[in-house]
């Protein structure tokens, strides 16, 4: 791979990654308000409902932009980063998960009253929108992760040629040989 598109998709992946930190340095704050006000409706102040709401779409931007046009970059092999990386990914899954399960349990009484619809359902599809920018980040870092684990591609991952018949088989019937098998790459 060439230096340009590795140097694309790192710039990509560091603005997705100040855009996830903005959203999850906000929903840690979130999670501490709620806790400490349980049962109380909060309202969140404009400045923080911009940064998070331009972070998810910054996020969004950049990650659809990568998907489509940026291959993951081949050629870094570290099993333990890789794992790390993984495991930061579903950190983040879980941070994303208990912010959605906070919001619809403090929310659960106002479902079954027919009051003001809209709020509830234009914080709920906010919310919704933010946690699946915290999905997709997740997402790229499991696909760079994968990548820094994967095996490198070498001679013994391709399957061998097949075999020309020889002089003994009869004609028609290719001999087939044990060299002919698929290798097997331990997990």
């Amino acid at each position: 791979m060439t230096q340009r598109p590795v140097l694309a998709y790192t710039l990509l992946l560091l603005v997705q990654t100040v855009c996830a930190l903005v959203i999850l340095f906000h929903i840690q704050s979130a999670f501490r308000v709620l806790v400490a006000h349980i049962g109380q409706q909060q309202t969140l102040p404009t400045e923080i409902l911009a940064q998070i709401c331009g972070a998810a779409l910054l996020g969004q931007i950049c990650y659809w932009t990568r998907l489509y046009c940026l291959p993951v970059p081949q050629g870094f092999r570290s099993l333990p980063l890789g794992h790390l990386l993984a495991f930061a990914a579903r950190l983040g899954a879980i941070v994303g998960g208990a912010l959605a399960s906070i919001y619809f349990l403090r929310h659960l009484p106002e479902l079954t009253e027919f009051g003001d619809g809209f709020t509830l359902v234009w914080r709920s599809g906010l919310l919704l929108a933010i946690v699946f920018a915290v999905y997709c980040y997740t997402l790229e870092l499991e696909r760079l992760a994968a990548a820094w684990q994967a095996d490198p591609e070498d001679a013994t991952s391709l399957p061998a040629p097949l075999a020309e018949p020889s002089s003994s088989a009869p004609a028609g019937e290719p001999e087939l040989q044990a060299a002919q098998t698929f290798p097997h790459r331990p997990h």
